[in-house]
């Protein structure tokens, strides 16, 4: 047998650590999941770039015409307690209590309106790549006039879907765990508390 043998006069020359474990632990999405994005084919750092090429310009004037160059979409998709997605009972899809639901909102002359409402609900298989997928798509799509009468609805509606995801989540639409954290669409959430068509009574 042969064996190495240890100096034990010699004192090491580095201390060794345990690495930490690489996994990455899962997170549980909200029992109300709001995601937002905007729909545009303008890319997200056209405002930046004139910035910088147009110093004497208003950064505020570049910025409100970008974001009436774009949509937003803002969802929210309904989990259960694992994170997982919840099954959906289209008889009710009228109800209040009916949130996985999306609108479509416009910026125009500084003001908020509301474009489209879709309600969820109905599961969807085709195929990608030789292989069978599924997703949910809207069971109905609505559009919204611009009348004060449509618009105060379909804002009164959004504000009830905000009202009880916060009190079923414990914590607001703006937490981290929503997908609503880039500036932008922090600068739209704030656009339509302050509309006109949002009651904040």
């Amino acid at each position: 047998m042969n064996y190495c043998r240890v100096d034990k006069k010699v004192k090491a020359t580095r201390s060794f650590t345990p690495k930490s474990s690489k996994r990455i632990k899962r997170t549980i999405r909200p029992r109300r999941h709001f995601k937002a994005w905007r729909v545009s084919s303008i890319p997200i750092s056209t405002p930046t770039k004139k910035i910088e090429a147009n110093k004497g310009m208003d950064e505020s004037a570049i910025f409100e015409k970008y974001m009436e160059d774009c949509d937003f979409k803002i969802v929210c998709q309904v989990n259960d307690e694992e994170g997982n997605q919840a099954e959906l009972d289209l008889t009710k899809m009228h109800d209040r209590s009916h949130h996985f639901k999306s609108f479509l909102f416009k910026v125009f002359n500084g003001k908020v309106f509301i474009l489209r409402k879709d309600i969820f609900g109905v599961l969807k298989e085709y195929y990608f790549c030789d292989s069978l997928h599924a997703a949910v798509v809207p069971a109905e799509s609505i559009d919204i006039r611009i009348s004060n009468a449509e618009q105060r609805a379909a804002f009164k509606e959004f504000q009830e879907l905000i009202e009880d995801a916060e009190a079923i989540n414990g914590f607001s639409i703006y937490d981290e765990r929503h997908h609503t954290d880039h500036p932008i669409i922090r600068q739209l959430l704030i656009r339509i508390s302050n509309s006109q068509f949002f009651s904040n009574n």
